[in-house]
């Protein structure tokens, strides 16, 4: 048998120790590919340009970064497979040497078998990527609500930088990998095996501070939720002490309570709790890292999954500052001009809508400066999505907050009155009471009342007009204005991406005709519709940097407790060898590896979602929208992915075990 020949015989008959390295080095170059197909797409870009200029270079820039994201990690976790699985493969080198392989040819071997079964998993990655292209790149489109479907052309681009990228990390890995083994001592690789594991120890006071570390951690990201601090500075500092007390959680506190539970007689000893336990003590310190790191990343994973599905609904379009399909906005004493009001009828005449318009009151009052808006431009908007009117006695105003913060503010402490200060003397108003969170056209938040509309009869708002306007001779001066809207609204409002393109491309038009006119009239234009398209493509853009980025890290860190578990299955066999001869029976043995591997699979998953939870609290409070169905559903797919990945795992290790059991 050739050298050749043993190098991939040696690959293909391991596949226990290959198979996860292939694996997971598989589904990274395919996630590496997916974004690669759609950064070199001819015409991804001008899709996204389609509905927002500024969305391509996020989408070109977030995929770039993406890639590099799943590179390095890629290598990072690849050294760390191919360290563990070489560590278990010490007595088989040991072997090989005594058969009378030399070192160099040892370090050989351990070269070409890692390139190998790395160019393999690129190759087929590669493969598998441009088979089923067409059908990542439908996905893509319906992800990133692309106008028309990505059609398919030949990826060569994506293919030779996806084999250049992997193939050189694979060579950089296979070459420093080949010299990490030691082999001077062959009696020390032989009994690699036997070599006996140092218990962990844990520090009470350590333990305590991952419990400190963590519950203020959750309190910083709680309070900036809350909107009593709005830095970044606290949101990242609670991520970052949540983080560490992870760490501390993993290393010392779960420690420290196994060796609690030890000292406690009646439980440690209770049928096969000793043999359990003791195992997991002894597991925690090969364990660590990876419990930490998976509980982390399903963290990440699962924060970043529910987040973007929730961010994606056209409720929460509906919630943001404008809830209207079509508005137009004139700043000045001119209304918002007949003809723009016309064409915007004609481009809907064969729909079902409603319109109004209105305008809002810009004032200053002494040092102060306010936002009105009249109770019967408030009622007509109501009209357009069926909400509730109001009224109010003349001489009394309404707060109307824009905002969750300024409706938290003013439930809390509703101001008895308004007192205006003018030149001329100051005028007092009583507030008649507060309205529902509502959003319009127009939020105006440099008045003195932050977030905050002032609704009021318009009799009452002509007399505020009139007295703030007093001390400027020239209406040029005055700091007053006002601001007309017209606003078109209908049911089906996600329909009306076309038209407002249409609407978009009219008002621009105009507006360059109008700008050199003696009025100089100016015209805003806002589509709800498209904004929601938006925020979809944000939404899906978000989905794919993050979920995919997820899944690949997520992918090997299932990798990592394969290969833990496969690094320790021969020492495993040897103790419950013995143990069978001493009287252990099949049904102690598969209570005995269920707990342990259940602790293995699912309390990081536990922390995660613990974690994730904290998190989407926090989201919850910032936004008016209902996220808690997203959540069920996505913590959900982790528990039943997790779930199914236990299961496997358990049939494959205990029918392992079982064989020595006949």
């Amino acid at each position: 048998m050739s050298f050749r020949q043993f190098v991939i015989n040696n690959v293909r008959r391991n596949p226990k120790v290959y198979g996860p390295y292939f694996f997971t080095s598989f589904f990274a170059v395919t996630m590496f590919f997916v974004y690669a197909l759609l950064v070199f797409h001819p015409e991804f870009k001008d899709n996204i340009d389609s509905t927002s200029e500024t969305m391509s270079y996020f989408a070109m820039v977030g995929f770039q970064i993406s890639q590099v994201i799943i590179v390095i990690f890629s290598a990072f976790a690849i050294f760390y497979a191919v360290s563990t699985f070489l560590k278990t493969r010490k007595a088989e080198f040991g072997l090989l040497l005594i058969q009378g392989i030399n070192k160099k040819q040892l370090v050989k071997l351990i070269f070409w078998e890692n390139m190998l079964a790395g160019l393999a998993a690129v190759f087929c990655g590669i493969i598998f990527g441009f088979i089923f292209s067409k059908v990542i790149l439908l996905i893509c489109s319906n992800i990133l609500s692309l106008t028309k479907t990505l059609p398919f052309y030949l990826p060569w681009k994506p293919m030779l930088l996806t084999l250049l990228v992997f193939g050189l990390m694979f060579l950089i890995i296979s070459f420093v990998t080949s010299f990490t083994v030691r082999v001077n001592n062959l009696k020390a690789l032989l009994a690699s095996q036997q070599q006996p594991k140092k218990e962990i120890k844990a520090a009470w006071y350590i333990a305590l501070l991952a419990v400190v570390l963590i519950v203020t951690g959750y309190g910083v990201v709680l309070v900036f939720a809350n909107r009593t601090s709005f830095s970044l500075l606290p949101l990242f500092s609670g991520v970052i002490l949540v983080v560490v007390g992870t760490y501390f959680f993993f290393s010392q506190l779960l420690v420290f309570v196994l060796n609690r539970l030890r000292k406690k007689e009646h439980f440690f000893f209770k049928r096969t709790n000793l043999l359990t336990f003791s195992e997991l003590i002894y597991q925690m310190r090969d364990n660590v890292s990876t419990f930490f790191i998976v509980a982390v990343i399903s963290a990440t994973a699962i924060t970043a999954m529910g987040t973007s599905s929730a961010i994606g609904s056209s409720g929460l379009a509906e919630m943001s500052q404008n809830p209207y399909a079509i508005t137009y906005t004139s700043f000045g004493k001119n209304s918002v001009s007949p003809d723009l009001i016309q064409y915007t009828e004609n481009a809907f005449k064969k729909e079902s809508y409603k319109e109004a318009s209105g305008r809002f009151h810009q004032i200053s009052a002494g040092d102060s400066y306010y936002t009105l808006l009249s109770v019967d431009d408030y009622n007509k908007l109501m009209v357009l999505r069926d909400e509730p009117h109001l009224s109010t006695p003349k001489g009394s105003v309404i707060l109307l907050p824009s905002s969750n913060p300024s409706l938290d503010e003013l439930s809390a402490n509703k101001p008895k009155q308004i007192d205006f200060q003018f030149e001329n003397g100051e005028i007092t108003m009583p507030v008649d009471k507060v309205a529902p969170l509502n959003r319009f056209a127009f939020n105006y938040s440099m008045s003195s009342i932050e977030d905050v509309t002032i609704i009021a009869n318009q009799s009452d708002i002509d007399t505020l007009v009139r007295n703030a306007e007093i001390p400027f001779k020239n209406p040029e001066e005055s700091p007053n204005s006002e601001i007309h809207y017209a606003v078109f609204h209908m049911a089906d409002w996600e329909n009306t991406v076309a038209t407002a393109k249409k609407l978009r491309e009219h008002v621009y038009q105009w507006n360059e005709k109008k700008q050199d006119s003696e009025t100089n009239e100016y015209a805003s234009f806002e589509s709800l519709a498209m904004e929601w398209k938006n925020m979809q493509q944000v939404n899906g853009l978000l989905l794919l940097l993050t979920v995919l980025c997820g899944a690949v890290f997520y992918t090997f860190s299932a990798g990592f407790i394969y290969l833990r578990l496969h690094s320790d299955l021969k020492r495993d066999e040897q103790q419950y060898k013995m143990l069978f001869k001493i009287g252990l029976t099949k049904p102690e043995l598969h209570k005995i590896v269920a707990r342990q591997l259940r602790v293995m699979f699912f309390l990081p998953l536990l922390v995660a979602i613990i974690h994730s939870l904290v998190a989407f609290i926090a989201l919850q409070n910032l936004l008016d929208f209902q996220i808690w169905k997203n959540v069920a559903i996505v913590i959900s797919i982790f528990i039943l992915v997790q779930s199914l990945y236990y299961f496997l795992v358990k049939y494959q290790y205990l029918k392992q075990l079982r064989r020595i059991m006949k």
